[in-house]
């Protein structure tokens, strides 16, 4: 009897093990920690999850500098036979200049990422990290590569999971149009619909930064035949804080994970991408969302990088409109509960 148990629980073991769910994670980095460190950190913590590979586009931060801080939090954290690689450097059409240029006309942004005027350098230089230089390497391809030959490699498998601007996403899709179909489904922190607070603009949340830097990939990415696009917006997002009493929750712990938040991490701000990926890991701290046809404005005036959409009943063109489910609210008590679980493994 005793054997028989032993068997089952074995098995169950092993069963348990293969099921891991496999994601690739494309990400901006302004590190260390930050929304989008904890966000990845959270996904390589996760029991459930098999992160294949990780692309690190210009965004928050330029590629090559937020590649060495993912290293780094990797290395720190336990995780550094993940492979990493630099994506996108810039977008397809937006720039520095040009944003210069719309700004002129229609109004200072209050956030631009790499291009914020405060702290800003060149796309090619790597400011010393303040996690200390990571002795890991980047696997040296692009990081277009590296997601197509992921998700080729696990045909039907593989969520794409992006946290930052859609650059490389697009890059890959466009020397690959089959990938859509290719992945298991498209996971995206980004767009902004109802919300007014949490934009570039301060009070207009439409212009969602992720989908601003870079809205033509936004449009190539969102314009394609994903078999499932799921979307956590700008409208969730602003409903989490990451506070200090919570940065002291985690900091109880003696992992790894717990020690690398307590020692980089800062006391205030959204927790944007983390829930993106924790809804991910367990939809259910999800309370509301909604399907929606949804796209992106790439008209160079008033309106760029703003998010457009519609409702579902509204007969739409499938060429342009692609359906999305757009998470709306969140049990916040679980959303942080797990957070914390995750950083103390």
């Amino acid at each position: 009897m005793v054997a028989m148990l032993l068997l089952c629980i074995g098995a169950a073991a092993g069963q348990s093990s293969s099921a891991r769910r496999k994601i690739f994670i494309d990400q901006d980095v302004r590190g260390p920690a930050g929304t989008d460190l904890q966000s990845m950190l959270a996904l390589l913590q996760a029991p459930q999850a098999e992160v294949l590979g990780i692309s690190i586009t210009s965004g928050d931060g330029w590629a090559k500098a937020g590649a060495q801080n993912a290293l780094r939090m990797l290395e720190l954290t336990g995780h550094a036979t993940v492979p990493v690689d630099v994506g996108a450097e810039f977008p397809f059409i937006n720039s520095r200049e040009e944003t210069l240029e719309w700004e002129s006309k229609f109004g200072v942004m209050a956030y631009k990422g790499a291009w914020n005027e405060s702290g800003y350098h060149e796309p090619d230089i790597v400011p010393p990290l303040r996690a200390g230089p990571t002795h890991l390497k980047v696997v040296d391809r692009h990081g277009a590569d590296l997601l197509w030959d992921t998700v080729r490699r696990n045909p039907n498998e593989v969520t794409v999971w992006v946290g930052g601007p859609l650059t490389t996403v697009a890059m890959a899709l466009r020397l690959h149009p089959e990938l859509p179909q290719m992945a298991k489904e498209l996971v995206l922190m980004g767009a902004g619909f109802n919300v007014d607070k949490g934009g570039n603009h301060r009070i207009n949340g439409r212009r969602e930064f992720n989908w601003w830097f870079d809205p033509e990939a936004a449009r190539m990415v969102m314009s394609a035949n994903w078999k499932k696009i799921t979307i956590t917006p700008v409208d969730i997002s602003v409903k989490t804080e990451w506070t200090e009493k919570l940065k002291a929750e985690v900091a109880k712990a003696d992992s790894k994970a717990a020690r690398y938040l307590a020692e980089y991490a800062g006391t205030s701000g959204y927790m944007w991408d983390e829930i993106a990926a924790l809804a991910w890991l367990d939809p259910s701290i999800i309370t509301r969302q909604q399907e929606l046809w949804v796209n992106v404005d790439i008209d160079h005036g008033p309106s760029y990088g703003q998010t457009i959409f519609m409702e579902k009943e509204v007969k739409a063109p499938s060429w342009f409109w692609k359906s999305a489910t757009v998470q709306w609210d969140l049990d916040t008590s679980k959303f942080y509960e797990l957070f914390v679980s995750l950083m103390k493994r």
